[in-house]
């Protein structure tokens, strides 16, 4: 028989165990049957597999922290969705999930040799694609393999921290469940820092840095007055406008050298010039000249920049989110965000979901500045406030003055 909208099945026993804390719930009375002969296991359902060899079964009212430890792992309560217990035993799983997470060798989404680890490391290092612009299969396979290995850490890093959060929101609503869960909690914070490390490895930090000199530069005068654009006749000038803000927006978004971004700047051209190939060329070979500037720009105010004092920023991570209509997990965190937390980082609660970063100064000027960020990020002085780095961790996070 199908459920109404108002009930739930409870897969009690399945979730809780003798193990588990019940604080105030554990008086609460359960309904089971059990064989009359008073041994065994309780069950939710009376026609449970397990009691067809019972001679007679009867139906008794046990409190919930007699029969935990009892409960039958395969049958299930019927009972009320606004019931107690149904939010409990999602709590409880939201804390159990993480355990599979921090068995020893279990990680099958990362599961990299160390010498696969260490040869993506130094192909990133140059780049996302091979230096040449003639270069052979194997060099094309490997940059594909050790990009492949950045998008799983960074993946399965995002993916931990969400369940991270899951629990900590789960202990909040049933606190007595805090200290059963630290030690989960703690085993699951090691496996996070672990491939936090792992991802920012496969990172170059000067690329981020260059990315946060991006936003400081203005749209150039003149542009389509350069030579090689004559193609576009008219159109140049705005052409060209397009290519300059695809470039930088998504410049400043990534955690990519510069002029990986150039792909962005000739989409523009693309589609200005259609099926046309009179002057197509001489276009892009324009343009890449044109980005290169641009990305020498960028990096001339790094340079300007260079003597600035790094500073201490906290940060506040939000989870990943299940987009299903597109069936795939959607990241409020722009690349650039995400390799900035994983490579500056100096301290985290990550229960919290609170990290402290230490930045270049560039770094910290678009955390804090960027409004529509999904970070939060504020200012921290630890000597002007006197409290040390975990207190100002702890504190809830506050817009920082401008």
């Amino acid at each position: 028989m199908s459920l109404s909208p108002r009930s739930y099945r409870l897969d009690a026993g399945r979730v809780l165990d003798a193990n588990t804390p019940l604080g105030p719930l554990a008086s609460m009375s359960l309904e089971c049957f059990t064989a009359s002969s008073g041994s065994g296991k309780l069950h939710g359902e009376e026609n449970c597999g397990s009691l067809r060899s019972s001679r007679a079964v009867e139906a008794v009212t046990v409190e919930l922290g007699e029969a935990v430890g009892k409960l039958c792992g395969t049958c299930s309560w019927r009972i009320a969705t606004d019931h107690p217990l149904v939010a409990f035993t999602r709590a409880v799983r939201d804390v159990l999930q993480a355990t599979s997470y921090t068995e020893p060798d279990h990680h099958p989404d990362v599961d990299f040799d160390p010498s696969e680890e260490a040869d993506a490391a130094a192909a990133l290092l140059q780049g996302d694609y091979p230096l040449e612009d003639e270069y052979d299969r194997a060099d094309q396979e490997r940059y594909e393999r050790a990009r492949f290995i950045r998008e799983r850490h960074h993946g399965h890093w995002r993916h931990l921290h969400g369940l991270m959060l899951e629990s900590s929101s789960a202990v909040a609503a049933h606190p007595w469940l805090a200290e059963w869960a630290g030690p989960i909690q703690d085993a699951l914070a090691a496996v996070i820092e672990s491939e936090r490390r792992a991802f920012a490895a496969l990172l170059p930090p000067g690329a981020l840095l260059d990315s946060a000199a991006v936003p400081l530069l203005k749209m150039p005068d003149g542009l389509g007055s350069e030579e090689g654009f004559s193609g576009l006749g008219d159109q140049a000038a705005s052409v060209l406008r397009g290519a300059w803000s695809e470039w930088a927006e998504d410049a400043s978004r990534s955690w990519q050298a510069l002029e990986g971004s150039s792909t962005s700047a000739s989409l523009a051209l693309h589609h200005a010039f259609g099926r046309r190939r009179k002057g197509r060329d001489e276009a892009y070979a324009a343009l890449d000249d044109l980005v290169g500037f641009w990305c020498a720009q960028a990096r001339a105010v790094v340079a300007a920049h260079r003597s600035a004092r790094r500073r201490l920023v906290a940060v506040s991570i939000p989870p990943t989110s299940f987009d299903s209509y597109a069936r795939c997990s959607q990241d409020p965190l722009s690349q650039w965000e995400a390799g900035v937390v994983a490579t500056y980082q100096v301290a985290a609660d990550w229960t919290a979901g609170r990290v402290a970063l230490l930045v270049p100064h560039l770094v910290a000027e678009q955390l804090v500045s960027n409004s529509d960020s999904a970070l939060g990020a504020a200012l921290l002085d630890t000597e002007e406030s006197g409290l040390s780095l975990d207190s100002l961790l702890a504190q809830p996070s506050r817009p920082t003055a401008r």
